[in-house]
């Protein structure tokens, strides 16, 4: 590993939003949990191979719409506005971004949150799925796919392209079998309160800590 002059380690750091820097298992599930509905049949389903990407979201979309006709995008945002984000994730982009490191979400996690943590902690930019809508904000039904569960490489990779990075001096942060992909596609991978035995195996370090900044030593 070649370190710039100014010390920077790594050129860009992708971190996983779910469970790295929002304090819950999904944003997806939370909006399940906040509606009362379950996609456990639609879990099984797309881990078996049996619907992709596109129709996991629709199912997830199609029970939000049956617990509350004519849902909108506003809802949607209101009830993610309650999600409880983990602690230093300021320090730690500011602290990359002082060493000129780019650092961006990659998660297929919701957009609504997503967009919002990007803005307000400044991360340079940020790949996530989407809720389709019509003219009046109202749920169509259909998900905007940018990230795919399991190929969030190809998200990384563009985002190397976009940014000019080779895999070498990049890092991935995640927490579970999904982010695998992304430390593939990097020199380092931190499995951050790793969920599942998958990303511990697939990860360098592993890292368990209330707050993000518990990263930096082996990102600085």
């Amino acid at each position: 590993m070649t370190v710039r002059e100014n010390g920077r380690k790594f050129d860009l750091v992708a971190f996983d939003m779910d469970g790295v820097l929002v304090d819950y298992l999904s944003s997806w599930t939370w909006v399940h949990d906040r509606f009362g509905v379950s996609n456990e049949e639609s879990v099984i389903s797309f881990m078996d191979g049996e619907i992709d990407d596109l129709e996991f979201m629709r199912r997830d979309i199609a029970l939000w719409l049956k617990h509350r006709p004519g849902l909108g995008l506003g809802d949607v945002e209101r009830e993610l506005a309650r999600l409880p984000i983990n602690p230093g994730i300021g320090a730690t982009v500011r602290a990359l971004q002082e060493r000129g490191t780019r650092t961006v979400i990659i998660s297929g996690g919701l957009d609504l949150i997503a967009g919002k943590l990007a803005k307000e902690y400044g991360f340079d930019a940020q790949w996530s799925n989407g809720l389709e809508a019509d003219a009046r904000g109202k749920l169509t039904g259909e998900g905007v796919l940018r990230v795919e569960l399991c190929n969030k490489r190809k998200a990384l990779q563009e985002a190397q392209e976009i940014f000019s990075v080779t895999p070498e001096r990049t890092a991935a942060i995640g927490n579970s079998s999904i982010d695998v992909s992304m430390f593939q596609a990097s020199s380092l991978g931190i499995a951050f309160n790793p969920i599942d035995e998958d990303v511990v195996r697939g990860a360098h370090h592993v890292i368990r800590d209330a707050s993000l900044s518990a990263v930096l030593p082996l990102l600085l």
